[in-house]
């Protein structure tokens, strides 16, 4: 997933979230703080880190927004002690070893995308032992609550006959979608629940799973779960994703159950929440126990997982069977064909003209041919393949 940079910017208007950083990068950058900031984005906390006083610091991101770097360290004096790099930061090497991590690679959730991956090269290769960090660690909350209004409404059409049409075989996909969501503090019907905690100093694996449990003093009726993360910068300084009015722009995670769950009084209620790294991204999966005051069990709900919301083809599920064999589309010949030619001797014109030479490889004209070419080499020249 790429970012605009009216994304980037968006994320440093959060007063929430940026007002937090800030103030943990007052307290902790020294004149002697060599600092990394990954996921730097456009650079803006890397500069910030420079005019704080820092000796040096190492921006790297990904995303074309980096470029923009340079001009924004220059603007603000700070040009000499900031260093840009574009790229995966497990692809970087640094000429030295920073004591201070600036670190948000954060979505909906702190387990977002490669980010553990990245935090456990980073203390490998590119802190020294003792470094500081900012953020320190990440606490995942839960809490039982109503529909929020939008999902109610999916919900609905979903499970109802529309303009004449039945939409009931769709509505499986629809209840096991998550959805960000800017949950507001009085659908929750029960207080927040500790899922569990990532901390960022000692996180080895990218998997995560946690169980909540609430009793509640009156009966209820559960139709989802809002789950949500606090974040620990430094000591005494940091954010929360929590539903409310000044929610961060993180938002919060919203899991529907398939349906409404009834929990009577003084029940245990129990929710396992599943965080499984699948490729470069997360599955999430949940299911929730509810217990009664006798120990016995009352219901459990059917485990639900985000990969229920996908909608596959019968074509696609044979693909990923171990017996598929394979063979290239004019798609695929088309990038293996630019793979060739990608050698450090062919101009990307002289790409182009080959592969509209070809005939079958979707391009009609030479100009049509090199757009598709700057597509793929950002893949094909970053190794981001979150570029596809």
């Amino acid at each position: 997933m790429s970012y605009s940079v009216i994304d980037y910017v968006a994320m440093i208007g959060d007063p929430v979230r940026t007002g937090a950083y800030v103030r943990a990068l007052r307290k902790m950058v020294t004149h002697d703080s060599v600092v990394l900031d990954l996921g730097a984005g456009f650079g803006f906390f890397a500069v910030l880190a420079a005019k704080l006083g820092a000796k040096h610091v190492y921006a790297i991101e990904p995303d074309e927004a980096i470029g923009l770097g340079p001009a924004l360290a220059r603007a603000n004096g700070v040009a000499d002690r900031v260093t840009f790099f574009q790229g995966d930061a497990r692809q970087v090497t640094l000429p030295e070893r920073a004591n201070l991590l600036i670190e948000d690679i954060r979505g909906v959730m702190p387990l977002h995308r490669e980010r553990v991956k990245v935090v456990c090269d980073a203390r490998e290769r590119l802190l020294t032992g003792d470094a500081r960090r900012v953020a320190l660690r990440d606490r995942i909350w839960a809490a039982p609550t109503r529909h929020p209004a939008a999902v109610r409404s999916d919900i609905e059409t979903a499970g109802a006959d529309t303009y004449g049409v039945d939409l009931r075989s769709v509505r499986p996909q629809v209840v096991d979608g998550w959805r960000r969501a800017k949950a507001r503090v009085e659908d929750l019907l029960l207080p927040r629940g500790l899922l569990g905690t990532v901390d960022l100093g000692t996180v080895a694996e990218p998997h995560f799973e946690g169980n909540a449990r609430w009793m509640p003093d009156a009966p209820l009726v559960v139709e989802g779960f809002v789950v949500w993360f606090d974040a620990e910068l430094s000591e005494g300084e940091g954010f929360s994703a929590a539903p409310g009015p000044e929610q961060s722009v993180h938002g919060c995670l919203y899991l529907p159950l398939r349906e409404p769950l009834p929990v009577p009084a003084r029940a245990d209620l129990a929710l396992r929440f599943c965080a499984i790294q699948a490729a470069t991204d997360y599955a999430w999966t949940w299911e929730c126990t509810v217990t009664g005051s006798d120990g016995s069990e009352i219901v459990r709900t059917a485990r639900q997982s985000t990969l229920g919301a996908l909608a596959v083809t019968r074509g696609r599920l044979s693909a990923m069977s171990e017996l598929h064999r394979p063979t290239l589309g004019a798609e695929g010949r088309r990038w293996r064909d630019a793979i060739a030619l990608i050698d450090g001797q062919h101009s990307s014109g002289e790409i182009a003209n080959a592969l509209v030479r070809t005939g079958d490889r979707g391009c009609t004209s030479e100009s049509e041919a090199f757009d598709w070419l700057q597509s793929a080499l950002q893949v094909l020249e970053s190794g981001d393949a979150t570029k596809l």
